[in-house]
């Protein structure tokens, strides 16, 4: 992403770790990782605590596991913002510490986190 593309560094994405018990209608949880067999996604989205959808994708071969585990965080977003719900209050889990240092970081712009953030604002900004 290019660089007038960048969030102001004031900008910023709310994160929270282990909150065992949200109320958020909507809830992603999404993993991904590479192994010698290939590198792959997963999501499954919840809507008041039943299974909305699951979604799977298999990755190039030259994806490191960090964007594996970031793919799957972007298409989650996109995903819950396209929903035909009234309630769009949305909780995404991973379990990449990598991901949320790197959301967190704003010195840090690689294309996948730049994009999360971008869709994480133009979601907000649209609630």
């Amino acid at each position: 992403m290019d660089l007038e593309n960048w969030n102001h560094p004031a900008t910023y994405i709310k994160t929270i770790e282990r909150d065992e018990e949200s109320s958020h209608p909507i809830q992603a949880y999404t993993d991904g990782s590479k192994i010698d067999s290939g590198v792959g996604a997963g999501i499954l989205i919840f809507l008041d605590n039943n299974l909305l959808t699951t979604m799977q994708y298999r990755l190039n071969e030259r994806c490191n596991n960090n964007q594996a585990e970031q793919m799957p965080i972007l298409k989650a977003l996109e995903y819950i913002q396209h929903m035909e719900s009234d309630e769009k209050i949305a909780l995404v889990h991973t379990n990449s510490q990598i991901t949320l240092q790197l959301l967190q970081n704003k010195k840090k712009h690689t294309n996948l986190i730049e994009q999360i953030r971008t869709k994480v604002i133009e979601m907000e900004q649209h609630e």
